[in-house]
C-alpha cells in the first residue's frame, strides 16, 4: 500500500468510520489526487497570497461552471 493509499486509509478510517478494502482505498486515493490537483490549479490561476480566505470559495465556485 502506498503512502496516498495509506493516508486515504486513515482518513477514511479514524474521521470518517469507514472501512474499505485495500482496492477501493487505491481507487479512492487516486480520485483525491485528481481532485487535489484540480483545486490546486483553479486557486493557482485566481488567488495571490495574500488574497482573503473567503476568495477561495469564490475562486473555486468560477472554476466550477
Amino acid at each position: 500500500m502506498d503512502e496516498k493509499t495509506r493516508t486515504a486509509a486513515g482518513i477514511a478510517r479514524d474521521l470518517q468510520a469507514l472501512n474499505y478494502d485495500e482496492k477501493r482505498l487505491g481507487e479512492i486515493a487516486t480520485e483525491l489526487a485528481i481532485l487535489n490537483d484540480a483545486v490546486r490549479r483553479a486557486a493557482d490561476a485566481r488567488l495571490v497570497f495574500d488574497d482573503e480566505p473567503a476568495g477561495f470559495k469564490s475562486a473555486l465556485e468560477r472554476s466550477a461552471k
